[in-house]
């Protein structure tokens, strides 16, 4: 059995870990046990109709019981204290919302969540997706010192585990975290959801297989730009998201030492954001199928296709309904 790839020390016996937080993705996989998922895949014969369920996201012996349950502990936190109050105006109080002036953009300010608590919660999320796997991290990968920082950094502020459990007060852990607040300088984070949408299960799990200042996510209703140096306000940043377009990131950044800051995107910023990705894939999907399109013709009739070939090809395997 391999060792658990945060601690280093326990047999990763842990199956079914979710490389994102179950909060993240419940738009699109729904609960638990009835999750509905669907890969997008640039190859000419990848099928994208098949529904996937959760494997796309969960990946087995990469960690030890012990670790997962103590990255759980701080997901149930950021799931309790932000996930379920945001939205919520029973808690309105403790998020203050700005205007952003000459934007359709809010900034809510959460005034009760741990802002270390969440970088960390950030940070699990990358360090999963650096070490695994799986496909739906394929193009995902961190600098080498990059992820053994995160790893240090997961490692020295998750609470214990032990005697087969995480027992600790919340309060106390809190206390705890804040004491370890340098481990957390020089991260950053732009982090972005939708203000309102109609309809949840427009959804997108993609991470940019190059930008790395920062480094692009988009985790179904979240999308994270994560920076291990602190951008200038003049600097040009590789935002694949076109969120910040003309803007100072400064303005929307957040530090583990300052209050948490969410960026709140109307749903035509939103939707155009999807069609980024969307128009991107279509265009990969479509270069690949014209590839092996020409290689099968050539291999069969032994020429080279034509123009007109292909548009017949087209128009026979996709016809218009």
């Amino acid at each position: 059995m391999p060792s658990c790839k945060l601690c280093l020390t326990a047999e990763a016996t842990q199956t079914g870990s979710h490389l994102l937080s179950a909060f993240m993705v419940e738009s699109m996989v729904g609960k638990r046990g009835q999750e509905k998922g669907y890969l997008i895949n640039a190859k000419a014969n990848f099928d994208y109709r098949n529904d996937t369920g959760a494997k796309s996201i969960i990946e087995d012996y990469i960690l030890c019981r012990g670790c997962e349950q103590r990255m759980a502990y701080v997901e149930a936190y950021v799931c309790g204290e932000y996930r379920d109050k945001i939205r919520n105006n029973q808690f309105k109080e403790n998020f203050i919302a700005e205007d952003v002036e000459n934007l359709d953009y809010r900034i809510i300010i959460s005034k009760r969540v741990n802002p270390i608590a969440f970088m960390l919660f950030i940070c699990t999320i990358i360090f999963r997706l650096s070490i695994s796997k799986n496909e739906i991290a394929t193009n995902f990968k961190l600098r080498a010192n990059e992820e053994e920082r995160l790893r240090e950094i997961i490692n020295q502020s998750l609470p214990v585990y032990e005697n087969f459990k995480v027992k600790i007060k919340q309060s106390n852990w809190l206390r705890y975290i804040n004491s370890k607040s340098n481990l957390f300088e020089g991260l950053y984070h732009i982090t972005a959801t939708y203000s309102d949408l109609r309809d949840r299960t427009r959804a997108i799990i993609f991470n940019h297989p190059q930008f790395r200042h920062p480094y692009n996510f988009m985790f179904n209703q979240f999308i994270i730009l994560f920076f291990f140096s602190k951008p200038r306000k003049e600097e040009r940043l590789l935002d694949y998201f076109e969120l910040l377009v003309n803007l100072n990131p400064l303005l929307f950044l957040n530090e583990s030492k300052n209050e948490l800051k969410t960026i709140f995107v109307p749903e035509v910023k939103w939707d155009a954001t999807l069609a980024i990705i969307k128009s991107a894939l279509v265009k990969q999907k479509s270069e690949s199928i014209r590839q092996q399109f020409v290689k099968d013709f050539s291999e069969k009739n032994g020429r080279n296709p034509t123009q007109e070939d292909y548009q017949k090809y087209i128009q026979e395997m996709y016809p218009e309904k």
